[in-house]
């Protein structure tokens, strides 16, 4: 037990010379020759540990070419602290920002989209209903009983210009007209040349509110058309003062 203990103070090269010295001396003197025998016993038992230390990679504490101790380096297991270690937000947040303002902007160039894709629409299919109006309208003046100047489609326009010019009796005439083609294409009457007007007249028995007011300028416009008498100021505007109430009777029954 004692040579391995001094076998060991020689294999550590840290113990400074002096201290192994002064336990070896009085040790030899101690056991004399007869240890001897089992110190060279554990010499070898030691140059074997010391071999095995050397050829080994496992023992990094081992210096094998100063036979000693190394100093082993050792680090802390790696722990997340969200104190010490901080996350850098900033560019997660420019990029969702980037990415909400994308979305935004695609979001209102849908709507744009689908507002003005609608709007074409609705202006195509004005002009359609326009075309559609305007043939249905030709087709209606030419079904009057009595011929009109070409060209004129606006008669109301055309009532309104003789009026301004002073002529009450081609704006009756004009304004006669556009009644019976607002009847017509509220189908409260049925234009056909073969028609008279007293027949028109009839055919508004069940509005006796709207008959009136037809019969106030078709009385007019005769005695102007068939009479060929003047018509006077007062007794046009009598019957143009009244557009708008025929126009709202029509709408009615247009409704109903």
């Amino acid at each position: 037990m004692k040579q391995v203990t001094v076998s060991l103070l020689l294999g550590c090269s840290n113990t400074p010379r002096a201290a192994i010295l002064g336990v070896l001396v009085p040790l030899a003197l101690l056991f004399g020759p007869a240890s001897r025998g089992a110190a060279a016993e554990s010499s070898d038992g030691v140059e074997e540990a010391r071999a095995a230390l050397k050829s080994s990679w496992r023992f990094p504490w081992y210096d094998g070419g100063e036979d000693g101790l190394r100093r082993v380096n050792v680090k802390t297991p790696w722990e997340w602290n969200l104190k010490a270690r901080r996350f850098n937000w900033t560019w997660l947040k420019v990029l969702c920002w980037i990415i909400a303002a994308a979305l935004l902007a695609g979001l209102a160039y849908l709507m744009i989209r689908a507002f003005l894709d609608r709007e074409n629409r609705a202006d195509g299919d004005q002009v359609g209903l326009r075309k559609h109006d305007v043939a249905d309208d030709a087709a209606r003046i030419e079904a009057l009983p009595f011929r009109l100047r070409a060209g004129a489609l606006d008669l109301l326009a055309e009532a309104r210009r003789h009026y301004a010019e002073g002529n009450y009796g081609e704006a009756v005439i004009y304004l006669f007209s556009h009644e019976l083609v607002e009847l017509d294409r509220g189908r409260m009457v049925r234009l056909a040349k073969s028609k008279t007007n007293r027949q028109y007249h009839r055919e508004l028995a069940r509005r006796p509110e709207l008959a009136q007011l037809f019969e106030q300028t078709m009385v007019a416009f005769e005695d102007v058309f068939f009479g060929g008498h003047p018509l006077q100021r007062q007794r046009f505007e009598t019957c143009w003062r009244r557009l708008d109430d025929f126009a709202a009777l029509v709408g009615e029954g247009r409704g109903g």
